[in-house]
């Protein structure tokens, strides 16, 4: 039998990263459940084959050592809804005791906890570590522009670059790019891509952690970042990213700069209109003017007119609302810049002192 005393708060931390790594769709009961591992020091473990996630727990009173699965989802249903503080586990032949205030659970465990699968921590690799606020935000500015497509498998994640002294991130759905980099302290050169998956656990544990400084380890088969007492493993994806630099426009013929927030008003009303009909605004540029179009053959029409400084040529052009909503969203400064090649070509998004992010956005058809 063994037995431990841990506080609400911790474990709900911990579960919190570890569940989301939880295979939801799976034939295998064992990738269902988290591990708990009492030797030396107490950790839960987590993994969908692809991720992996160990987090150290901070216990007390323990009594005795070995290890049990439990599913991971019933777990933290049940540890959110606990209303004391204290909660003491009690695991023996197969049941496991939750105890907490007034309320006791007595749940089933999985019958063999040793087939939980297990990874190898290697130990060569390239080493390094990054500010977790510099990790957070590069994530943000281009996770939402990666494929949600699972059968896009060079897509379906984001593309990690150190090239140079430089750590870029850049994440495609096929219609449109994001692209961040930061001056790092990181030695060696590599590239590899991350599943979308694993890149939103990622995220999970970046916005749990109060730790500063991230250790990351790439042994070119996997990825493991460090906050603290929780590890998250991932398994790159053993596919070729598009060469991302054959879609940065090179030459631009017409430049506009405008107000984020008034584009951003009159775009939200354009897509009143615009998402009962078919996806689609028109941009005109004409004279320091910008002039916003959307029609529905069955809802009507809508023009929203805002002023610009305007560089280059006039140009008519047509895009997908939500691509342009998503990408200015993210620019931090007031002003925004439009830079166009053609009425066919990419457009590229970005502030005005382009400053360490731009966004790429096809056109669409007339």
């Amino acid at each position: 039998m063994l037995s431990f005393l841990i506080n609400k708060s911790e474990l709900e931390k911990k579960i919190s990263v570890a569940a989301n790594a939880v295979g939801s769709k799976t034939v295998d009961p064992i990738l269902q459940c988290l591990l708990f591992s009492l030797e030396n020091e107490t950790q839960i473990y987590a993994t969908d084959m692809q991720t992996f996630v160990i987090s150290k727990l901070n216990v007390y009173e323990i009594n005795g050592n070995g290890k049990f699965a439990v599913d991971a989802k019933l777990l933290e249903e049940i540890v959110k809804n606990v209303d004391t503080e204290q909660i003491l586990f009690s695991y023996d032949m197969g049941k496991l005791v939750l105890k907490s205030g007034k309320s006791s659970f007595n749940l089933s465990t999985h019958s063999e906890p040793d087939k939980f699968p297990q990874i190898e921590l290697e130990e060569s690799g390239i080493k390094f570590e990054l500010e977790t606020s510099i990790l957070s935000e590069m994530i943000d500015r281009v996770l939402f522009c990666a494929s949600t497509e699972s059968a896009m498998r060079a897509l379906n994640g984001v593309y990690w670059e150190a090239k140079g002294g430089y750590l870029r991130l850049v994440a495609s759905d096929g219609y449109r790019l994001a692209l961040t980099e930061q001056k790092v302290n990181i030695d060696a050169d590599f590239d590899f891509i991350l599943s979308l998956k694993s890149m939103k656990e990622l995220d999970n544990l970046i916005k749990q952690t109060d730790e500063p400084i991230l250790t990351v380890k790439f042994d070119h088969k996997k990825v493991w970042i460090s906050a603290g007492d929780i590890t998250v493993i991932m398994r790159i994806v053993e596919e070729v990213f598009p060469d991302y630099k054959r879609v940065l426009p090179k030459v631009f013929k017409t430049r506009i700069i405008f107000n984020k927030e008034e584009f951003l008003e009159a775009l939200k009303r354009i897509m009143i209109i615009s998402k009962r009909g078919d996806e689609k605004v028109r941009l005109q540029i004409n004279d320091n003017i910008l002039v916003l179009n959307s029609q529905s053959p069955e809802y009507g029409e809508v023009n929203e007119e805002i002023s610009i400084e305007q560089e280059g040529e006039d140009l008519s052009i047509n895009f997908n609302p939500k691509f342009l909503n998503e990408a200015v969203k993210k620019i931090e400064e007031d002003e925004v810049v439009f830079n166009f090649v053609d009425d066919l070509s990419p457009m590229q998004i970005n502030s005005k002192d382009v400053n360490e992010y731009l966004y790429i956005v096809l056109p669409v058809r007339a």
